[in-house]
C-alpha cells in the first residue's frame, strides 16, 4: 500500500514539473523553453527513485528480520517451557527460516515490480519530453 501512494506521489511531482514547464514556455519567461527542461526535471525523479529502492529493501529486509527473530524466541521459549524433544524444535526453526525467507522473496519482488515500474515510466516519459517537448509544445500551439 505505501508503495503505491509513493508512486503516486512520484507522478504527481512529475506531473507537476510538466505543467510548470509547460505555464512557463506559455508565458515566455526568461525567453527560454522551459518545457524540455521540465523533462530533465522528471529524469531526475526517476533517478531518486531508484535511489529510494536501495532503502526501502533495506528497512524492509530488517523488519522482515525482526519478524523472524521474534519468532524464533518465541519458539526457543516454548520449547524450554514444554522441555520438548530438541528435534521438534531445529524442525520449527527451520520451519519459521523457510517461511521467512519466502515471504521476503515475495515482499521484494513486488517491492522491485512497483517502483521499477515506476523508474522505468519516469525515465522514459522524462526522456521523451526532454528531447521531444519543444517539438510537441510547437505542434500543440499551431493546432490550437
Amino acid at each position: 500500500m505505501k508503495t503505491r501512494i509513493s508512486n503516486t506521489v512520484y507522478w504527481l511531482i512529475a506531473l507537476l514539473f510538466l505543467y510548470t514547464g509547460y505555464t512557463l514556455s506559455q508565458i515566455n519567461y526568461m525567453n527560454i523553453e522551459w518545457f524540455s527542461r521540465s523533462g530533465c526535471l522528471i529524469v531526475i525523479l526517476g533517478g531518486w527513485a531508484s535511489f529510494g529502492v536501495v532503502f526501502k529493501e533495506k528497512l524492509l529486509i530488517q523488519r522482515m528480520n525482526w519478524k523472524r527473530n521474534q519468532a524464533l524466541n518465541k519458539s526457543k521459549y516454548k520449547f524450554l517451557k514444554a522441555k520438548h524433544h530438541e528435534a521438534l524444535s531445529h524442525d520449527e526453526a527451520a520451519e519459521i527460516n523457510e517461511l521467512h525467507d519466502k515471504e521476503l522473496a515475495a515482499q521484494l519482488e513486488h517491492l522491485r515490480l512497483s517502483v521499477g515500474a515506476l523508474e522505468a515510466s519516469l525515465l522514459i516519459g522524462g526522456t521523451l519530453v526532454w528531447g521531444f517537448g519543444d517539438i510537441f509544445l510547437l505542434y500543440l500551439n499551431s493546432a490550437l
